[in-house]
């Protein structure tokens, strides 16, 4: 049974092949994307994408990045938007922007007194994180160097949350600050309470990638060109030499 179906996947991807060298987009592609893009990036570009490739089937699904990555290597995904780099010579990976991160702190902190935020201001006993297994938390935690306390030297509350709109809605009850990546502060209300880095501000680099067997170079090419030119003012498709690139810790996966 598992040959026949390897059969008639492979005889499909042949197919699918044939299609997108005809410059058709239609047929079926499974995306992974990590939690910390998704409810930021997809609605900038998905709608839009959709309308013109009306032949062509997207499944979308939240993943951390070790998942996704062993994913694409078993074939059960064919692309994935994670951070990168990843340290994987069978992964390809194409860079599709560099997004700064901000400070989001609770009313009356300290910080908010600043124009700009440096790293060595920042308490990795006050932040609020992700769980373990998000890039993003990881990333927090390596610029919150500062172990000393910034409010009080007696903490009450400590919480680890898979969501950034929680870490958010925390912050907005007065709970200390977290950081954020530029795309999760666009919806933000009270934008007085975001601080920007100084120079050289810490960057994340998203791309997508796939392993060796994803063929399709056309409907790649569509999909990238369609997320650059979606992305709103804030994100570039290019490092500034200001931005200090913040890689991508769960990277050396193996």
């Amino acid at each position: 049974m598992l040959q026949a179906r390897l059969v008639v996947k492979g005889s499909q991807h042949l197919k699918e092949i044939v299609d997108d060298g005809k410059g058709s987009m239609r047929g079926e592609l499974r995306i992974g994307i990590i939690p910390t893009l998704a409810p930021y990036l997809l609605p900038l570009f998905l709608k839009k994408m959709k309308g013109v490739n009306k032949n062509l089937h997207l499944t979308f699904e939240e993943l951390q990045t070790e998942v996704m990555v062993e994913r694409i290597r078993s074939h059960s995904l064919d692309l994935g938007i994670v951070v990168t780099p990843i340290d994987d010579l069978n992964i390809a990976n194409h860079v599709l922007f560099y997004e700064p991160f901000l400070g989001y702190f609770a009313k009356g902190h300290p910080l908010l007194n600043k124009k700009f935020i440096d790293e060595k201001d920042l308490s990795a006993d006050d932040v609020l994180l992700l769980n373990e297994g998000h890039c993003f938390r990881a990333q927090s935690l390596s610029l919150c160097r500062n172990r000393k306390q910034i409010l009080s030297s007696d903490k009450t509350f400590s919480f680890e949350s898979g969501s950034l709109e929680t870490l958010k809605k925390l912050v907005d009850q007065g709970e200390s600050f977290t950081l954020l990546p530029w795309l999760a502060t666009y919806d933000v209300a009270d934008k007085k309470r975001l601080r920007p880095f100084s120079d050289p501000v810490p960057t994340r680099e998203v791309s997508l990638i796939h392993g060796p067997h994803f063929q399709r170079k056309a409907l790649l090419k569509a999909l990238i060109e369609n997320i650059k030119r979606n992305l709103p003012d804030g994100v570039s498709s290019n490092r500034d030499k200001n931005q200090l690139k913040i890689n991508n810790p769960l990277g050396n996966i193996k």
